[in-house]
């Protein structure tokens, strides 16, 4: 026992520490690393426990941030990114421009790069025989298009080859939504016969649910009648998008060589004069790419909006943990003094930042669902894939590896700032003084960063706002006031004889002007700021058609002699339309005062002549009338449709040389209008009950709703504005805070020999908006030259509007005084005793 005693006593002496030699033993045989990364982890979360104001401003900044990206970036990688859902989506492609219906066998002949189809933009169809009849959008497409796309049917067959032919193309294929909602999934649905536009059509197909081209709103596809006997149809009809998939082995640049070719050929096989910068630039285009449209620049805005908040979020952030850095450098010496390495101290800043960003990139998520929201309402519903751009696991992994990039970013330099702390210096001042200004100066560059990207995001949101009121005070060249709506949409079959159409509507009208509540009543083919734009080539007195001149288009309305003057539009030379400008008088037309100045300058229009182009006898202007905001607030009509002009409607003609079938009932109303609604719906009903009939709407609501993408963006430019000046202001407040706790000494002595509390605030406001300034004038700078990519979304302002750069300016530095007035007030109330005892 004794030796045995002995023996064990005998241990120390011979292996020394028996403590220290345990510790070893662990760091051979135990995960060291991850049991390090737990306690680091473990002490950052006491330490954010300890710190909830910090910690909840630093977790705000991010998650708006992170936030703002994961929407944005869900919805690039939805319409930029992921494929299209079609077989090698990467080689489908568009003709640029659109084509006569005669181009479709043409290319699919000549073409030796491309397979070639044909889609219709997509328009209003009449779906009868299924209950109430309703209005649905139908695209004409060629009975190749969906095997160019590579787009499988979910029930039933595509169209087949030649069902695009005359005789051949009573077939349809529906979406999977018109198939649920119109027909309740009735699995019997092939074979079906349903109606569209009075045409009894079998349905032979329903594709699978999300499918939309070319746009997402479309529900049933019918074939493109390629009848070449029928010349208005084929030549003169509804214009098509062309799309191509590139054969095995042909490069796109091959194929844009080939399209421009092919359109000089064609151009020549017109039976009718074309100018010969007719589709000149054609080309071909990737079809994802052309599908995105000018959304692309809209996304690619947005985006850089929302990087901008991310880096303003980032630098507060950082600037934040360089100031807690700097109060907790007694706390980073002692442990310098304990033995902790260097590495280990800097590895711990580190796994703060990161797992501060991470979990601001956790709450980010859940805000990025409501953004995402937001974000889809300033982009048209109708963009193919909108629907699906969706948070979903490949966002979460971007984000987090953004997280963990972001952390890294703005955890370096409080992290080597930590591992730089002077050991004697820290205990003596206790963090009250930092005797090297390197980091302060960061700090303070971080801020004016701040500012500067501050200072570009709310001059953009401000020329977004200047454009919005000058929208809002655009004059309309009508009143909206207490007008009511109501589309009614008979076949146009129903108009094959004239009479009847123009019957229909007198009656109609005549039942409406004896309503109660009615003062007025008219109808239209086209509201003002509505998606209907009918247009007729026409050819006009003095402008002889040559092949660089060809019929120009003209926005064609066909009105009640009654529009003109229950929408208020003024009369500027002639007459308006009386009972008397019927079907059977003299054909007479009324043009818009721009028309009148583009077409006769310096002349009276009054007695000159117009005429469609397919019509052998011409129409007498007998009037002018003030123009009208009829395609948008900021345009009258688009740039290829040089005039306007107004027809009775018993006169009136389309390109196929019929009348339209369907009108817009329009009603001035005295007071309430609920019941008024109700009465001209159930009257339009009465009058043909086969025809679908629209939702009654105020004028004034379609009026509102033609800038609601517009109201949309600047929305969101708003919040990126607003929460960049908070950010901005948190970080002023952060920095002027930091600065006066680091010289509390230095202004402790400045009382002490005699500075007024008056003095010490001056002081310390001068700090701030000395900042603001500098951040401001780098701000302008950047503004000035990265506004003009705002160009495209704004009217009747410049993106270097002085006044929106002022008033920007002077918002930035009242909101950086009103951050620095705290700071400055708390600085005037040091007490210079106990400043002066704590060093």
């Amino acid at each position: 026992m004794a030796q045995a005693e002995h023996g064990q006593a005998g241990i120390g002496p011979r292996m020394g520490n028996v403590t220290m030699a345990k510790e070893d033993c662990h760091d051979m045989w135990s995960f060291v690393g991850l049991e390090r990364l737990w306690q680091d982890l473990r002490f950052a979360c006491r330490i954010f426990w300890r710190t909830p104001g910090f910690t909840a401003v630093a977790l705000l900044s991010l998650a708006i941030g992170i936030g703002g990206n994961a929407a944005i970036f869900s919805l690039v990688d939805g319409l930029l990114v992921r494929p299209l859902p079609y077989r090698d989506s990467g080689r489908l492609v568009r003709l640029s421009s659109i084509y006569p219906r005669a181009a479709v066998p043409y290319f699919e002949e000549h073409s030796r790069t491309m397979e070639i189809a044909a889609a219709g933009a997509g328009s209003e169809y009449n779906l009868t025989g299924n209950g109430e009849a309703v209005r649905i959008i139908a695209s004409a497409v060629s009975a190749g298009l969906f095997p160019v796309l590579g787009a499988p049917v979910a029930r039933g067959r595509a169209f087949r080859p030649g069902e695009d032919l005359p005789g051949r193309d009573r077939v349809a294929v529906i979406s999977d939504s018109l198939w649920r909602r119109n027909f309740g999934g009735d699995r019997e649905i092939l074979g079906r016969v349903i109606a569209l536009n009075g045409v009894n059509r079998q349905v032979v197909g329903v594709m699978p649910p999300g499918f939309g081209f070319p746009s997402a709103g479309v529900d049933a596809w019918v074939p493109l009648r390629l009848d070449s006997t029928n010349f208005i149809e084929y030549w003169g009809g509804e214009f098509v998008e062309l799309v191509g998939r590139l054969r095995p082995g042909v490069r796109l640049e091959q194929a844009q060589g080939e399209v421009r070719g092919m359109v000089g050929q064609f151009r020549k096989t017109f039976p009718y004069p074309m100018s010969r910068q007719w589709n000149a630039e054609a080309s071909a285009i990737v079809l994802q790419q052309d599908m995105v449209g000018d959304i692309r620049v809209r996304l690619i805005i947005l985006l850089c909006s929302v990087g901008t908040v991310l880096l303003i979020a980032c630098a507060n952030v950082a600037s934040l943990l360089l100031a807690r850095a700097t109060t907790r450098r007694r706390e980073i010496a002692l442990r310098f003094a304990l033995g902790a390495a260097r590495g280990r101290i800097v590895r711990q800043v580190l796994t703060e930042s990161v797992l501060l960003a991470l979990t601001g990139a956790a709450l980010g998520m859940v805000l990025g669902i409501s953004a995402l929201r937001v974000f889809k309402s300033v982009l048209p519903s109708s963009t193919p894939g909108l629907a699906a751009a969706a948070i979903d696991l490949r966002v979460g992994a971007a984000m987090g590896a953004l997280a963990l990039l972001t952390g890294i970013a703005f955890g370096t330099a409080p992290a080597l700032g930590a591992s730089r702390i002077g050991l004697a210096e820290a205990i003596r001042t206790g963090g009250m003084r930092l005797t090297s200004t390197a980091w302060t100066r960061l700090r303070t560059w971080l801020i004016g960063a701040e500012v500067a990207l501050t200072v570009v995001l709310v001059i953009g949101a401000g020329l977004l706002i200047r454009s919005l009121y000058t929208l809002s005070q655009a004059d309309l060249g009508f009143q909206p006031d207490h007008v009511l709506t109501v589309r009614v949409s008979p076949n146009q079959s129903a108009c094959a004889r004239r009479a009847e159409c123009i019957a229909l509507y007198d009656r109609l009208l005549a039942s409406a002007r004896q309503t109660p509540g009615v003062q007025e009543a008219t109808f239209v083919n086209a509201l003002p700021l509505d998606a209907e734009q009918p247009n007729l080539p026409v050819d006009v007195e003095d402008h002889p058609k040559t092949a660089d001149y060809p019929s120009p288009l003209f926005w064609a309305g066909a009105i009640d002699p009654g529009y003109i003057r229950m929408m208020r539009i003024p009369l500027v030379a002639g007459r308006d339309f009386t009972a008397a400008d019927g079907a059977h008088s003299a054909p007479v037309l009324l043009i818009t005062a721009s028309t009148a100045r583009h077409f006769w300058p310096g002349q009276s229009p009054i007695g000159k002549h117009i005429k469609s182009a397919s019509e052998p006898h011409w129409r007498t202007v007998v009037g002018v009338v003030a123009d009208v905001r009829q395609y948008s607030l900021s345009r009258n009509r688009p740039d290829y449709i040089p005039g306007a002009m107004y027809m009775p409607y018993s006169q009136s003609v389309r390109v196929d040389g019929q009348i339209d079938a369907a009108m817009t009932l329009l009603v001035k109303t005295r007071g309430t209008s609920e019941y008024v609604a109700r009465e001209i719906r159930g009257l339009a009903q009465q009058q043909n009950p086969d025809a679908p009939v629209g939702p009654v709407l105020p004028l004034e609501k379609l009026v509102a709703g033609s800038i609601s993408d517009f109201r949309s963006t600047i929305r969101v430019f708003l919040s990126f504005a607003a929460a960049a000046l908070l950010l901005a202001a948190i970080g002023i407040y952060g920095l002027v805070s930091y600065w006066v706790a680091q010289r509390a000494f230095e202004i402790g002595v400045r009382v002490a020999i005699g500075a007024t509390r008056g003095e010490i605030v001056s002081m310390v406001l001068a700090q701030g908006v000395r900042v603001a300034l500098y951040g401001a004038g780098t701000g302008l700078v950047v503004a000035f030259a990265v506004t003009r990519f705002l160009a495209s979304l704004l009217y009747g302002v410049s993106a270097t509007d002085p006044l929106t750069y002022a008033a920007v300016t002077g918002l930035v530095l009242v909101v950086s005084v009103a951050a620095t007035v705290f700071p400055a007030g708390r600085a005037a109330l040091i007490d210079p005793v106990t400043s002066l005892r704590a060093d």
